[in-house]
């Protein structure tokens, strides 16, 4: 019988990884037999509560105000095809920047859920929106944990 040590080695290969695998499914999964506790956070209404939610909301118009204005000015004896590329730029700008302010705002709420969630006991949360039955509402912890108290 002739041992193929190339198909050996993929074997090998194969079996490392299920075992990695495995283990690290088993340390971010609770033991079989040991129940998982739900939780959910209404995630708009802890957003609409964000104490920057409303200077981020008012610097993106700001910001979309100016670069309308940049557009009325910058697109003036334009083709129809520069404008149009100048529009598709600004835009992207625009993008950008609405990332950076309610991005940054969404970093921070799913930091507090973590933290709120750690400190209940809680081993999943879901957002509101596809919770029907059951689970422990966290939002007016994670509220209080983006404000500080």
């Amino acid at each position: 019988m002739r041992i193929d040590a190339r198909k050996v080695a993929v074997a090998a290969g194969v079996a490392v990884i299920a075992i990695v695998a495995v283990g690290l499914v088993l340390q971010r999964t609770p033991a079989l037999g040991q129940a998982f506790t739900v939780g959910y956070v209404d995630m708009q209404r802890a957003l609409d509560n964000h104490p920057r939610k409303a200077s981020s909301e008012r610097a993106l118009q700001e910001f979309f105000a100016a670069k309308q204005r940049e557009f009325q000015e910058r697109s003036k004896g334009m083709t129809a095809f520069q404008r149009q590329e100048l529009d598709r730029q600004l835009q992207q700008q625009i993008l950008e920047k609405r990332n950076e302010l309610l991005g940054g705002l969404d970093r921070e709420l799913r930091a507090a859920v973590e933290v709120v969630a750690k400190q209940a006991g809680v081993t999943v949360v879901l957002d509101r929106s596809v919770v029907l039955y059951g689970g422990t509402d966290l939002t007016d912890a994670v509220i209080k944990q983006i404000r500080g108290r």
